[in-house]
């Protein structure tokens, strides 16, 4: 009796048969595409900014450094508005080089593209 019902209730409950929804079976399909691709585009961004990070970091230790020898530091002390200004220009030019996009086409470029 428990199994003829079971039958009966799972009959009653149960979608109507129909062919499959080819549109919608599409459209999840290219969602999981673009979030595929935004998945990749985000690591490619990540990777560029780390990528200047370590760029940066690099040219300010070397700075640094060099601003830590003695005969460089002795000049900044006697003309600290010359050492301001060659401060200024070298921090204008790193800025410039690091905004550059690459020839290859960065992963930005990709993203407004699409």
């Amino acid at each position: 009796m428990a199994d003829e019902f079971d039958r009966f209730l799972k009959s009653a409950l149960a979608p109507p048969e129909r062919m499959p929804d080819r549109k919608f079976v599409a459209r999840v399909q290219a969602g999981v595409g673009l979030e595929e691709r935004l998945a990749a585009q985000k690591s490619a961004l990540v990777g560029d900014l780390l990528k200047q990070l370590l760029a940066l970091a690099a040219v300010a230790a070397g700075l640094w450094f060099i601003g830590r020898a003695e005969p460089v530091a002795s000049w900044f002390t006697q003309s600290p508005a010359a050492g301001l200004a060659i401060l200024l220009v070298g921090f204008g030019s790193l800025v410039a080089l690091l905004g550059q996009r690459p020839l290859r086409g960065g992963a930005l470029s990709k993203l407004n593209a699409s």
